[in-house]
């Protein structure tokens, strides 16, 4: 018998096939499932507001209101996204310092066309646009072999963070190597790969 928990009013113990409240009624452990349930209801429906004062007071009694898989989904998507971070980035001024321009607005007005013909990408970040740094070879320019690929992909609607994490994680679809990568030395097979993952095949 596993001993769960245990409180100066009752104990729960697990055995193998139940589990027992003592220190408590029959009615109080109904009382108690009914409360897990409307807990519950409340989580799958975001609480409508003719339920504030419940929301009110189940938040007073610090019981979570977001479901645990989507805290757990908002938990590997942070963790995804700082991981995307930790590789080169370039904001608009670095970009500019690369590309040896004058002025950080001619570089916005260039980045902006490039973006527009889909030979470039950026995300959003904290308020800041973000660019990651594989698009670009050592002189600022877009890399050529990657604009089939983004313009497949952009046009499908994949874009922002979906796009940077396709074009940077290993995939099946080119047996386990990453699509930038790929692009390198057979961009043809990195594009094939880019139109199966935007149109999928019909179930």
């Amino acid at each position: 018998m596993a001993e769960i928990a245990r409180t100066p009013h009752y104990d729960v113990a697990e055995r193998s096939d139940r589990v027992e409240v003592r220190g408590v009624s029959g009615q109080d452990v109904l009382e108690a499932l009914r409360l897990l349930d409307t807990v519950r209801d409340l989580q799958a429906t975001q609480v409508s507001d003719k339920r504030g004062d419940l929301v009110r007071a189940l938040m007073t009694s610090n019981i979570s209101l977001t479901p645990p898989a989507s805290v757990a989904q908002a938990q590997r998507l942070a963790t995804h996204r700082d991981a995307l971070l930790a590789t080169p980035v370039l904001t608009y001024d670095t970009l500019q310092l690369l590309r040896g321009e004058p002025k950080e607005s001619s570089t916005r007005t260039w980045f902006a066309r490039r973006r527009a013909e889909h030979a470039v990408f950026a995300v959003t970040h904290n308020g800041r646009t973000l660019i990651p740094a594989f698009q670009f070879d050592q002189f600022g320019q877009p890399r050529p072999e990657l604009q089939p690929m983004l313009d497949i992909l952009l046009t499908s609607g994949i874009d922002g963070w979906p796009l940077w994490t396709w074009l940077t994680s290993a995939t099946s679809l080119l047996s386990g190597q990453t699509p930038e990568a790929v692009a390198k030395t057979a961009p043809d097979r990195a594009l094939t790969a880019a139109t199966r993952f935007a149109v999928p095949p019909a179930a």
